[in-house]
């Protein structure tokens, strides 16, 4: 079989009867080249009890179609849930499954585990697919109507309601554009989670699960530009798959996780402004900015109700006012969610995450990288992380001590110091990287502890009033208990940074000496 196929595509996601209407859509029937038409297939999941070939990026399926038995072998990719590696043939009757595809690290990898292999997962799903012309290019838009299961759950199926459009032949950014036109016309979203890792959720009994970001490895030689690129797509994919829990139940998670992958976009376009002249990326930066702001409210007030009013109570009274000041804060917070969800849910928030997994997956923006940016990674990271630092000491030393929210700005420049030592960081031994990022952690913790006790009260006054005397009294003690904390935590910020500025930065040339490429 050889090499596989590059399969791209994108994938939306939206109510049954939404994504089923679909094949009616007059913008559409517009562009069809030829008839749609249905079928039912039924596609089984094979790997490990341990999951050997998941953790490789290796899915293997065995599909019915028509009478015929379709295998296929799918490679993820740093684009994964938009671009991956494919290969695939008809089994013949009486022929041994799985069979050889050609590519020699993936038949050894199966033919090691072949004896091992069970179902993982099935999916039966009503496709309805049709080829359509746009642009000068030819895609096929397929509708998938159904339900994933997984071994050991009882019966239960999660539902399938997807629209892929997968990308066959012209101007590879015009499936973006594709993309867009199919958001501007339909009320649906982007998806990045597979089928299979649809079932393999469900059986995991977590549907709505908020994983880690997948972080891509770097190697040291490859251009810097390359680095980027690949943390561009997979911020992209995990803003894709956060929107999900957020949407669909409001996770409390969701928006906390929105915020964080969106500021860590912000962060990976400052490390590597210097290496790409155009302001494409910067434009896609601040629409993520306007962004984060509109959700803080609704995690303002996740923290205040679940983290803030059961410390203060539980270590001290609960007073008369409590259940009042907290049915404020509860209203309050239900308003901040319909506003967050709202925002999540808009055409603008889909726009803005394909133009962000666009920049990721295509990189139009390569066509204006610098010296800086076509040469090693190992060479540029030192210089990228010498500025993130010097922006957090030029923070520092313009803080104001007297004002607690004066030390805001610091918060945030350390935030952005870390995103890059984070991503930038494996280039460099563990043990070398310990004590500058214990260092900066304990900081953090510090400033955090100040920022949170400053949004407390604010929002105890904001919850208190027209709450009646009791809930401002209790909002009165709320508030008094966080500045108390507040005080001792900007106390600790001095002698945390006091320690964090005296250690060496792990990426320094008296650092790095154990790696493969000392710094000049």
């Amino acid at each position: 079989m050889g090499r596989g196929a590059f399969e791209l595509e994108l994938k939306f996601t939206g109510a049954p009867q939404d994504v089923a209407g679909l094949q009616n859509a007059r913008f559409l029937k517009a562009l069809a080249a030829g008839e749609g038409r249905w079928a039912r297939l039924r596609s089984v999941y094979y790997d490990t009890a341990g999951g050997d070939l998941s953790d490789d990026g290796i899915a293997l399926r065995l599909r019915e179609e028509s009478g015929k038995r379709i295998q296929t072998v799918k490679r993820a990719t740093a684009a994964g849930a938009v671009v991956r590696e494919e290969f695939e043939c008809e089994i013949e009757d009486g022929a041994a499954f799985p069979q050889a595809v050609g590519d020699d690290d993936i038949d050894e990898l199966i033919r090691k585990h072949a004896d091992d292999l069970t179902e993982i997962a099935e999916i039966r799903v009503d496709r309805w697919a049709q080829t359509v012309k746009f642009a000068g290019s030819e895609f096929e838009i397929a509708v998938d109507l159904g339900a994933a299961s997984a071994p050991g759950v009882g019966g239960a199926r999660a539902p399938i309601a997807e629209i892929e459009i997968e990308f066959k032949s012209g101007e590879m950014s015009d499936l973006f554009n594709l993309g867009r036109l199919l958001a501007d016309n339909a009320p649906v979203r982007l998806a990045a989670r597979s089928k299979l890792e649809t079932a393999q959720d469900l059986g995991a009994g977590d549907l709505y699960k908020i994983a880690k970001l997948e972080k891509p490895v770097f190697d040291p030689d490859e251009p810097a530009v390359d680095a980027l690129q690949a943390m561009l797509a997979a911020i992209a994919v995990r803003i894709i798959k956060i929107q999900e829990p957020l949407l669909d139940i409001r996770a409390v998670e969701g928006v906390h996780q929105m915020r964080v992958a969106l500021r860590r976009f912000r962060a990976v376009e400052r490390t590597f402004r210097r290496a790409v002249e155009t302001d494409v990326l910067y434009a896609l930066t601040r629409r993520a900015r306007a962004i984060a702001h509109a959700l803080g409210p609704a995690r303002d007030l996740d923290v205040f109700l679940g983290e803030t009013l059961p410390d203060v109570f539980s270590r001290y009274h609960t007073p008369p006012g409590a259940d009042a000041l907290r049915a404020g804060a509860e209203a309050m917070r239900a308003a901040a969610w319909a506003d967050a969800h709202a925002i999540v849910a808009d055409k603008a928030f889909t726009h803005f995450v394909l133009d962000l997994l666009e920049a990721g997956v295509l990189a139009p923006w390569r066509a204006n990288a610098n010296e800086k940016g076509l040469g090693p990674l190992h060479a540029f990271a030192p210089g990228a992380l010498d500025k993130a630092l010097k922006r957090a000491r030029k923070a520092e030393a313009a803080m104001d001590r007297t004002e607690l929210a004066a030390r805001h700005p610091l918060r945030i420049a350390l935030k952005k110091q870390r995103y890059a030592a984070q991503m930038l960081g494996p280039l460099y031994p563990r043990e070398t990287r310990k004590p500058y990022m214990r260092a900066l952690s304990r900081l953090q913790e510090a400033l955090g502890a100040v920022n949170d006790a400053v949004v407390a009260q604010r929002l105890a006054e904001e919850t208190g009033s027209g709450a009646g005397a009791d809930a401002m009294r209790a909002a009165g003690f709320v508030a008094g208990f966080k500045a108390a904390e507040a005080e001792a935590a900007a106390a600790e910020i001095d002698r945390a940074w006091e320690l964090f500025d005296k250690t060496p930065p792990f990426w320094r040339e008296e650092n790095a000496r154990d790696t493969d490429h000392p710094l000049p």
